[in-house]
């Protein structure tokens, strides 16, 4: 084969080879920067439980949340914690930015010591003991 047909077709490889590895990489930080994570969502999220009441009548806890940010956010769980165990409680409450929300949670025994209420970010939690809302 011709010398300067051998640099031709080389050189046309390069270049191919080039082009598709460009193209690649283009794709994944275009595809990179389209993900946002659990954690990029959950930036500056924060919330407490601004009062809270239990009515040992109804056997129903009363909590009133104030988001403190932009953030939405879920409440999912509610976990109350008694002498002898714990239980769960769902939520599933959409709690949007800076406002406040109350949540009634039926069905709630009087004997809880402590409680602790998750959100979709794992670390943006908040807990309370039996006297915050009584």
């Amino acid at each position: 084969m011709d010398p300067t047909r051998l640099v031709m077709v080389l050189a046309g490889t390069v270049v191919a080879i080039g082009a598709i590895i460009s193209f690649w990489g283009a794709q994944l930080v275009q595809t990179r920067l389209n993900e946002t994570t659990e954690e990029d969502v959950c930036i500056g999220a924060m919330f407490r439980l601004y009062s809270g009441s239990y009515n040992t009548g109804a056997k129903e806890l009363l909590l009133v949340f104030e988001n403190r940010r932009a953030v939405d956010l879920e409440l999912t769980n509610l976990y109350l914690f008694y002498p002898g165990g714990m239980e769960t409680y769902e939520l599933n409450e959409g709690l949007p930015g800076n406002i406040l929300l109350s949540v009634p949670v039926k069905g709630v025994e009087d004997s809880f010591e402590s409680g602790t209420v998750k959100t979709n970010c794992p670390k943006v939690t908040v807990d309370f003991d039996y006297s915050d809302v009584t």
